[in-house]
């Protein structure tokens, strides 16, 4: 689109709110009856009058001469309709013997209150219009078409006063239609027969949006994506602007005809918001923020301010109620986003992918349903052309299109996703094969270190002691002597230490029943040499139990080095080795009788802090308890 086509379409935007901004008035007021003959007359005709302070009340009002010329009145109603109270006075005469229902029609006026004063008779008062609340104590039917209906008794005469507020800048407001009972329900009937297509299509269109609102949450509640999430509240946005638009056809009186006040608070904000949801559903939906990070910078831009004007709309149309001064900011407000969204499109339409043909066929088709809408609008008011029964309906049949093409794109990128997955598990499939391979690898490498260390490394070590157990015998001399058993006894610790390694690298010990078993033989060998009265308890459970093998490693060495210790210093006659595991907590116990400790007063030596730092390592916790005279305690936390 180039600048020229741009400026076209903006100046045409302006010149339809602008046409659409201004009422056409007539340039006399009379009054019509419907339905009666010669029951009812108008005895006194029109006369006028205004109250530019708003100050005066009824009973003010009744003394008030009403001289103002009519010409005038309109002059001054058209100009400045929300600056004063406009008053109409007329009479009216019941003729027969029976009592009359006559409703008074008024035209499209925000606020309307009749009083009826006869002779002899309580005064009566009647509050209609557009913006009034909905009275409970009279029918709904008759509020709804803007009917004031009053009571008139058989010969009954009286004088009609009828004040005229106007909030908004927009009215009608060209005479004074008095119609019989059976004629208005006829009127209205004939008005439902004839926008019948048309409330059966509305009807149609809501049940359509709303049936599309819950498959769209239900999908939201399945897969949790905030696209669905959005794309719910634009439906729902939609929904509550053309109810605001549409409760009187339906002939149900639910939110904004109960209070038409908020659908003058909430007209324009129902047109800005479905945008902001739209915007926020489209760059999720397409993940414009991971494919085009600079598109996604701009649209959060205009997001935010769609945001700001939001907030300052409702603040000033709720504060002001200057309709046609908010229908300029916005016709410049929805003509400025119109430009955004087309380079928007123009942006994405370059990046040639079918997903983003389905949201941007569906978004052309809005757009085009509100601007043929708008055309047709024009035409109808001011061109007196009726090519449909409603232009909402254009604009209703591209949300309808804008909604099927989202479905048909869902299904798209369901699609897409389906293939992601198929292509993701195959590649997994690949990489656990690969695991797999690797594993074995790495099986065959563990069983081969374990079986050179035991074979080269073991049998030198061997050779080692026992050269130095056979000079011993030989030599004789004391320094030689204590070399050579120094010789010994290391060479039987790096045995021992080497012998655990060799243990805890083979993978056929990969279990915690075989460490606890290797635990229990260790342990049951060195009770029994030292005469100790032992109990091992081991819970079946802890076999359940998968751990890292360095993990194992840790475990193994904590008990060996407290089983050790236990042994060598405690003098006790009874331990206990106790081990159980509860959901996803291992837990150890080493215990003696033994002579104890003063924990204030020992020097922990390598063996108690190497147990302690390898319970760091693995994330657990060690708790070492002693008495003088009362024996030791180890227990040892672990989470699995």
């Amino acid at each position: 689109m180039d600048l020229k086509k741009a400026e076209l379409i903006l100046w045409l935007l302006l010149f339809c709110n602008a046409a659409f901004s201004q009422v056409q008035h007539a340039d006399s007021l009379s009054i019509t009856r419907y339905g009666f003959q010669n029951e009812l007359t108008v005895t006194k005709g029109l006369s006028f009058f205004i109250d530019p302070d708003k100050s005066l009340d009824f009973s003010q009002i009744k003394k008030k001469e009403f001289n103002v010329p009519a010409a005038a009145f309109l002059e001054e109603l058209h100009t400045k309709p929300q600056k004063n109270d406009y008053w109409v006075k007329f009479s009216i005469q019941n003729n027969t013997d029976s009592t009359l229902h006559p409703f008074f029609y008024f035209g499209d006026i925000d606020y309307i209150s009749l009083y009826l004063v006869s002779p002899s008779q309580p005064l009566q008062k009647t509050l209609g219009g557009y913006l009034q609340d909905i009275n409970k104590d009279i029918p709904e039917k008759e509020q709804l078409y803007l009917g004031l209906r009053v009571n008139l008794a058989p010969r009954q005469s009286g004088e009609v006063f009828v004040k005229l507020v106007q909030k908004s800048g927009e009215f009608d407001f060209t005479g004074i239609e008095i119609y019989k009972r059976d004629v208005l329900d006829h009127a209205i009937d004939n008005d439902y027969y004839n926008s019948r297509n048309y409330i059966i299509w509305g009807l149609l269109f809501q049940g359509f949006v709303l049936c599309q609102m819950l498959y769209v949450l239900f999908q939201w509640l399945i897969i949790r994506r905030r696209e669905y999430l959005y794309y719910f509240f634009y439906l729902a946005a939609i929904i509550l602007y053309f109810l605001s638009k549409q409760e009187v056809e339906f002939g149900e009186s639910l939110f904004f005809s109960r209070h038409p006040i908020w659908g003058v608070y909430l007209n324009k904000t129902l047109q800005i918001l479905p945008y902001f949801l739209y915007y926020r559903f489209i760059r999720y939906f397409l993940e414009i923020r991971q494919h085009y990070p600079a598109l996604n910078k701009w649209i959060v831009k205009v997001e935010n301010f769609l945001l700001v004007y939001l907030a300052f709309d409702f603040v000033f149309i709720a504060t002001t109620l200057n309709i046609q001064l908010q229908t300029k900011i916005f016709t410049y407000i929805i003509s400025a986003i119109f430009l955004v969204t087309a380079y928007f499109i123009i942006y994405l339409l370059r990046k040639r992918q079918s997903l983003i043909y389905f949201v941007l066929t569906g978004s052309l088709a809005v757009g085009l349903g509100n601007i043929l809408g708008t055309i047709f609008t024009f035409l109808l008011v001011y061109k007196h052309v009726q090519y449909f029964q409603s232009t909402l309906m254009l604009a209703e049949i591209g949300i309808v299109i804008e909604i099927l093409c989202f479905t048909l794109g869902l299904s798209y990128k369901s699609r897409l996703i389906e293939k992601e997955k198929l292509i993701s598990q195959k590649n997994l499939v690949t990489q656990l094969k690969e695991n797999q391979l690797l594993n074995s690898k790495m099986l065959n490498v563990r069983n081969k270190i374990s079986l050179d260390l035991h074979d080269e490394i073991g049998s030198t070590l061997s050779a080692i002691s026992i050269l130095s157990e056979m000079a011993l015998h030989e030599k004789k001399d004391t320094e030689t002597a204590s070399m050579l058993e120094e010789i010994k006894q290391n060479s039987i610790s790096v045995m021992e230490r080497m012998d655990d390694i060799v243990w805890n690298i083979n993978p056929d010990n990969d279990s915690m029943e075989q460490l606890f078993l290797r635990i229990k033989i260790f342990a049951a060998k060195l009770f029994e040499a030292k005469g100790i009265n032992y109990k091992i308890d081991i819970d079946e459970d802890v076999n359940r139990i998968n751990v890292l093998m360095e993990y194992r490693q840790h475990i193994y060495l904590i008990m060996k080095e407290a089983i050790n210790n236990l042994v060598k210093y405690s003098d006790c006659t009874e331990a206990a080795i106790i081990v159980s595991y509860n959901t996803k907590l291992l837990f150890i116990v080493i215990k003696d009788n033994g002579k104890g400790y003063n924990a204030n007063t020992i020097t922990f030596g390598n063996g108690l802090n190497s147990m302690k730092k390898r319970a760091e390592e693995m994330n657990a916790e060690i708790d070492m308890r002693s008495k003088i005279n009362e024996g030791t305690t180890i227990q040892l936390f672990i989470k699995t």
